[in-house]
């Protein structure tokens, strides 16, 4: 049976990713970049003012003080947006707003507070060194810098930074769309009365607030039935409106063959299962050119699944190149016991105390127990076939 580590790369090393499209800078925020940028401009574009003040020649204010105060000549005013007018000369001095253009001749900024102003002079109070209170043409971006590499998560910070560059449209990965199915005559959808025997479709709607999370747009395909040529119907649907398929139920050993003969049928499956509790029975393989991963019916087990394997798969279809959540270690708070052969991902609360993070488990641990996640902000790793005790570090990652 595969590991975790091995199912997982298995999988990442055939996810494809997707092609890219045009997007304007106020529809590619989420989105990842799929194109070197290069600055046109200088940004700033021209020397300005770091604050509101007085632009003076450093010089004229060298041995200034509180008690030796200096006074200029007010020349102009120059506002953000404007051009100034006038040269500043020795003795003289230009009020300035913070973005202002430099004047000539100016080469430091006084700030307000340590001034005072009367009718046409003004009177300082504190010295500045040359280049003080002064942000330079480029300093931030220079003209034919490489600002952003294709890789790179369009986030607000970089989509001011497209506003700064002039850049009106970029190129970026498509984002992709998600068939989700539950599947199973077990399912009762949302509004319907419960009958004996049967079980809310809490699946589907977790699997599709997941997809959401990752960046993806899912495409809500409804329940499958234990019936082989509609389920097939419904996945070749599928494949023809998303550019993948997540399927929920049918990959369990000993449960009706429908799901499985279907998968089958349609295309090669890498793998069935995987070496962790829990999510065990699962199911991944490229139909079509697309994905398609089978997700085992118990809630903990699918959304587990979902963030380990889905996830980082729907995030390299995007164009990501970071795809794992971080990894760190948390204190246990409490013993701990796997004695499965397997490695166990149990639900926890993890929290920050004195610089290291405590890891509380959050109660029974059943695939089946919904609240163990609803309770939790993180998984744990607890390797296969041991007893830890309370103090004792384990590998965390926080959820969503």
């Amino acid at each position: 049976m595969l590991s975790v580590e091995e199912a997982r790369q298995q999988m990442l090393d055939t996810i494809p990713v997707l092609p890219t499209e045009k997007r304007g800078i106020l529809d590619c925020a989420g989105y990842v970049l799929a194109e070197a940028l290069h600055a046109t401009e200088n940004i700033p574009p021209f020397d300005n003012s770091a604050m509101d003040g007085f632009a003076v020649r450093s010089t004229d204010v060298k041995d200034t003080s509180k008690e030796n105060p200096t006074v200029l000549s007010v020349v102009e005013t120059i506002a953000a947006g404007y051009a100034p007018e006038k040269h500043v000369s020795s003795g003289q001095a230009a009020r300035i707003m913070t973005g202002a253009m430099m004047p000539n001749g100016a080469d430091a900024v006084v700030m307000q507070e340590v001034t005072e102003l009367v009718d046409d002079k003004v009177k300082i109070f504190e010295s500045v060194e040359e280049n003080e209170n002064v942000r330079f043409i480029g300093e931030s971006v220079k003209q034919g810098d490489c600002v952003m590499s294709p890789g790179k998560l369009l986030r607000p910070p970089e989509v001011s930074m497209l506003a700064s560059l002039n850049c009106a449209e970029v190129t970026v990965f498509r984002k992709p769309t998600v068939a989700v199915v539950s599947t199973g005559d077990e399912l009762t959808p949302l509004g319907e009365p419960l009958m004996p025997g049967k079980i809310r479709d809490s699946n589907r709607y977790g699997m599709y607030a997941q997809v959401q999370n990752a960046g993806g747009t899912p495409i809500d395909m409804g329940i499958a039935p234990d019936d082989e040529a509609e389920t097939e119907r419904i996945f070749r649907e599928s494949l023809t409106k998303a550019d993948a398929l997540i399927t929920s139920g049918g990959v369990s050993v000993g449960e009706h063959d429908v799901v499985k003969n279907v998968l089958t049928k349609l295309g090669k499956m890498n793998f069935w299962r995987v070496a962790m509790k829990p999510g065990k029975p699962q199911a991944y393989g490229i139909i079509d050119g697309k994905p398609i991963f089978g997700l085992p019916g118990n809630p903990v087990s699918s959304l587990v699944v979902f963030e380990l394997f889905v996830r980082p798969a729907l995030l390299k279809m995007a164009g990501h190149t970071d795809l794992l959540r971080p990894i760190f270690k948390a204190t246990l708070a409490a013993d701990v016991t796997n004695k499965d052969g397997r490695v166990n991902y149990m639900r926890a609360i993890l929290t920050e105390q004195d610089g290291q993070y405590i890891a509380k488990t959050t109660g029974p641990q059943g695939s089946g127990i919904l609240h163990s996640l609803v309770l939790a902000n993180g998984l744990i790793t607890i390797p296969s076939g041991v007893i830890l005790h309370a103090g004792e570090t384990v590998d965390a990652q926080f959820l969503d």
